[in-house]
């Protein structure tokens, strides 16, 4: 490889790895906030579930109360 193909090589890749780097910081916050989002929902649904399961574990004890 001639020397300013070599040259314009390592450049590339010098500012490749810079734009790596200065972009971090913005991608680790994009990633711990989708993380957090994704237990967020999950808290919800098991909040909604439970709330779900007792509603018909109610329901079933005050049926079979009427029905003795």
């Amino acid at each position: 490889m001639p020397e300013q193909e070599k040259q314009d090589r390592a450049e590339r890749l010098f500012k490749a790895r810079e734009q790596q780097k200065a972009d971090a910081p913005q991608a680790m916050a994009e990633y711990h906030a989708a993380i957090e989002r994704v237990r967020k929902r999950t808290d919800e649904l098991r909040r909604q579930r439970l709330a779900r399961e007792a509603r018909k574990d109610s329901k079933k004890a005050s049926k079979q109360a009427r029905s003795a």
